[in-house]
């Protein structure tokens, strides 16, 4: 090997250069001048030793372990509301190519369902002529489809609407703030409504004095009821709460119609 090679030349010379020293020093200067050879032949041997050691292989660090990705649940929470909203405008948008005033609603119950499995889903249409309501499919890569399905009822609707029952004023206490109802509970009510029904094409609903909701196109949709809405004699200051939160009220024929 090239180190032992190196290693025996240089023993030669380190003897020589002893030797010199013993025959030519005397005195003081003897003993530090071996000192310094032997110091340098140490450091000569040590070079050429750490030549020839095999190199050591490090261990190549381990990657760091990935977690799982892991679907969140859509079941509950503000992104189930998200989903579906999302899905709505998807629908509302591919029904305004067949009219600009196209409204719907959800025929099955569990809309929430059909959003997360996919499949097929009917939906009922208003303000299309000769079309009450329309299929939509949803397939696994998200692709949407609506088709139209035109109906013919087999018995004629015979049902006639009861008259509407006269309201009678009745003594009651002092009126409350309509601003707390709204601030307590209203407000929460009905940004959730609102945001549904403009999803799919509302522009307007009607509130009656009890806090049922109606829509103008016969929607039968189950929509939330206004618990604790104030009465008739607040709905002065009722509208003025509403018009600083950007949602405009008219009452008409003892009922609220809100506009967005």
């Amino acid at each position: 090997m090239k180190s032992d090679h190196a290693i025996r030349n240089g023993t030669s010379t380190f003897v020589g250069i002893i030797v010199a020293i013993a025959a030519f020093v005397r005195g003081a200067l003897l003993l530090p001048l071996l000192i310094v050879a032997c110091s340098v032949w140490g450091l000569y041997v040590l070079r050429h030793l750490r030549g020839s050691l095999p190199a050591v292989h490090q261990k190549k660090a381990k990657a760091p372990r990935r977690t799982k990705f892991v679907v969140p649940d859509i079941e509950d929470g503000p992104l189930s509301d998200i989903l579906l909203l999302h899905v709505n405008q998807r629908i509302t948008a591919a029904l305004r190519t067949a009219g600009s005033n196209i409204t719907w609603e959800w025929a099955a119950k569990d809309s929430l369902a059909f959003v997360k499995d996919g499949g097929r889903c009917l939906i009922r249409v208003h303000g299309l002529d000769g079309f009450e309501s329309a299929e939509v499919v949803l397939d696994k890569q998200a692709h949407l489809r609506c088709e139209l399905i035109s109906t013919v009822p087999l018995h004629p609707n015979s049902t006639t609407a009861s008259p509407e029952k006269p309201r009678i004023p009745s003594e009651t206490p002092p009126l409350p703030d309509p601003r707390i109802w709204y601030e307590t509970e209203g407000r929460a009510t009905l940004e959730s409504i609102v945001a549904d029904l403009s999803s799919r094409g509302h522009h307007s609903m009607t509130v009656q004095e009890d806090g049922h909701i109606r829509l103008a196109d016969g929607s039968t949709s189950v929509l939330p009821e206004l618990h604790g809405f104030p009465p008739v004699g607040c709905w002065e200051k009722l509208k003025q709460v509403f018009a600083g939160d950007g949602l405009a009220a008219e009452e008409t024929s003892g009922k609220l119609v809100f506009s967005w």
